[in-house]
């Protein structure tokens, strides 16, 4: 229960600051709420309210983990791009993934940040600490690693229920999904993320696992680069069947990149015109929508599988 604050200045007590008065608020409304000790997915333990009330997700990732939990009047704001679901859209912007603006997240008073990138903790997480706001990092790498941030963000919201009915319901679409390319011939697959210079993905990535998952061999798996340039010539080599472009820019014309491919038609994928474009964010983004990126790469990889009778 939330404690009544009455606080009294003497009249002639200079004027106080509201970023001031606010840190004197959160500091003795902190010591009266109870706590619960955690530790994140980075293996730090922190303290923060029991079912925080005002939680600000720095990605649009975890902004989506949050609403498919039902937690939307919990949640005070969220990042530029948080697109997703909709009701997003009503929510105070806070500034960038990379850059998000600290008197913006101060202003929303928020008791739990959650931030799903080291380069966020290097820089927005030590200021935070200042202001003695609780950050809790999530770290997920492929699909089973999402399952269990949700499961993580479910028990320090107070929803761990609906946190593993999102889970099941992830995961039983991704078994039949799964069943329904088990047995097939894999199909080489080149995955571009960037298109002047062509840029490619190794195994450490969400659509590593998702191209595996849906019956697909990534030709860039074993890519010491997470994220390297590759040259054509090597593409030529690695004779892909499938290529799929990942619309990271909302601002680029991905079907002129596409049909930019049809000049090297010793590449199976371009003679078969198997070349597609998908949605950067139901691929690149760890939230349940991943699942629904998983179907569409599966439909890419294997059509004869999703083919109705």
């Amino acid at each position: 229960m939330m404690t009544s604050i009455s606080l009294k200045f003497p009249a002639e007590s200079p004027p106080v600051s509201l970023k001031l008065l606010w840190l004197i608020l959160l500091v003795f409304y902190s010591s009266i709420v109870s706590a619960q000790t955690v530790t994140d997915e980075t293996g730090k333990t922190l303290d923060i309210p029991d079912y925080a009330q005002r939680i600000l997700p720095l990605s649009p990732s975890l902004a989506e983990i949050l609403f498919s939990l039902g937690l939307d009047e919990r949640i005070v704001g969220v990042t530029e791009f948080a697109t997703y679901p909709p009701a997003t859209s009503s929510k105070p912007k806070v500034g960038t993934f990379f850059n998000p603006s600290l008197e913006k997240i101060l202003a929303l008073e928020p008791d739990l940040v959650i931030v799903g990138s080291e380069r966020q903790d290097a820089k927005t997480s030590a200021a935070l600490k200042k202001f003695k706001i609780p950050v809790y990092r999530v770290r997920p790498v492929d699909l089973n690693t999402i399952y269990v941030s949700i499961s993580n963000l479910g028990a320090i919201t107070g929803v761990k229920d609906r946190a593993l009915q999102v889970i099941a319901e992830m995961k039983t679409e991704v078994a039949l999904i799964e069943s329904r390319v088990a047995g097939l011939t894999p199909q080489r697959v080149f995955y571009q993320v960037g298109v002047d210079p062509i840029v490619t993905a190794n195994r450490k990535t969400f659509a590593a696992d998702l191209i595996r998952r849906a019956g697909g061999i990534l030709v860039t798996a074993d890519n010491p680069v997470r994220y390297p340039v590759y040259a054509i010539e090597k593409i030529i080599v690695n004779a892909p069947e499938v290529i799929i472009i990942s619309s990271m820019s909302p601002d680029t014309d991905y079907d002129r990149f596409r049909l930019s491919w049809q000049r090297w038609t010793t590449i199976p994928a371009v003679r078969n015109k198997r070349i597609y474009v998908i949605d950067s964010d139901m691929v690149d983004r760890p939230s349940p929508r991943i699942v629904d990126g998983l179907a569409l790469m599966a439909g890419f990889i294997h059509p004869e599988a999703f083919t109705e009778n």
